[in-house]
């Protein structure tokens, strides 16, 4: 006898990557109750194959007229049918018991949003710098004061009230825009500011693939500077105690200290990568910060 609970909405952007979306769907369908449903949003993608993936596995296509993660998940959380609304990205694979894990986060009392955690698959934990992962144990309330990480896009849920009420993701940030990222913690900045609390739910777990070359983790280091970049002009205009702490957090608890640690352990590669999101950082900081 299975447990009934609330229904759930899984939203799953994508562009062109059908191998990646066909392996997240095998993973996510049978975890699923008849009572959810999935929405595949086609981030306008140059081939009919993320359409026949999604026809072919019998979920919800949404196709957008043109690139954007953030558009693409405002989309589907537009079209879904339920009041709880769950994201997960094409490259991870969720784990046994994770759509019950988010439902039960979305229904505590007082949670307007919920995240989760995001690990390596046992065959890749050998790499050297996996991105993203959000590896707490600890269950806890995310709001104004909370400090460091609270989560991702790739393992977020949303009552889709709070979504409609906030305006959801800002279109101007994450991939697809000029900001190519912090599309999460944008959103997540402004929830806890709006006093909508959250709560990190780590048995909400999934898998991310680690599937970049170097050449192409370079670029998303320097998009991760940008992206925090964009964000910390946007809380310094908002609300500078907290943009003080993120600030600290960014420059000092990450891009300095892992780059001093990558140099002591003879990682080059780790502080090239800390060096980029510095430099991002303050290159879209300053060019944003006087953007209204």
């Amino acid at each position: 006898m299975i447990d009934r609970r609330a229904p759930l909405s899984v939203v799953i952007p994508t562009r062109e990557r059908p191998t990646w979306l066909r392996r997240c769907l095998d993973a996510l369908q049978p975890l699923l109750q008849d009572i959810d449903e999935v929405v595949v949003v086609d981030s306008a993608s140059p081939t009919s194959a993320t359409a026949d993936i999604a026809r072919a596995a019998g979920v919800r296509l949404v196709v957008a007229d043109r690139p954007g993660a953030s558009l693409a998940r405002n989309l589907g959380w537009q079209a879904a049918s339920n009041d709880l609304v769950a994201f997960i990205d094409d490259d991870v694979t969720p784990l046994e018991g994770w759509p019950e894990a988010v439902v039960a986060a979305l229904t505590r009392p007082g949670t307007g949003w919920t995240t989760g955690w995001i690990g390596v698959s046992p065959d890749q934990l050998h790499l050297p710098e996996p991105t993203p992962t959000m590896l707490s144990v600890e269950p806890r309330v995310l709001d104004r004061d909370s400090p460091g990480a609270v989560g991702a896009s790739a393992n977020c849920g949303f009552h889709r009230a709070v979504l409609a009420d906030s305006g959801g993701f800002s279109e101007r940030f994450g991939p697809g825009t000029w900001v190519a990222a912090a599309e999460d913690q944008e959103l997540f900045d402004r929830l806890v500011a709006a006093g909508v609390p959250g709560y990190y739910e780590p048995a909400a777990r999934v898998y991310h693939d680690q599937w970049r070359t170097r050449r192409q983790a370079l670029r998303l280091h320097w998009n991760y500077g940008k992206g925090m970049g964009a964000r910390l002009a946007r809380l310094w205009r908002r609300d500078r105690q907290v943009a003080r702490r993120v600030t600290r957090e960014a420059v000092v608890g990450d891009a300095l200290s892992s780059m001093v640690r990558a140099l002591r352990a003879g990682y080059q590669t780790g502080a090239v990568f800390a060096a980029l999101r510095l430099l991002g950082m303050a290159f879209t900081f300053a060019v944003r910060i006087w953007r209204p």
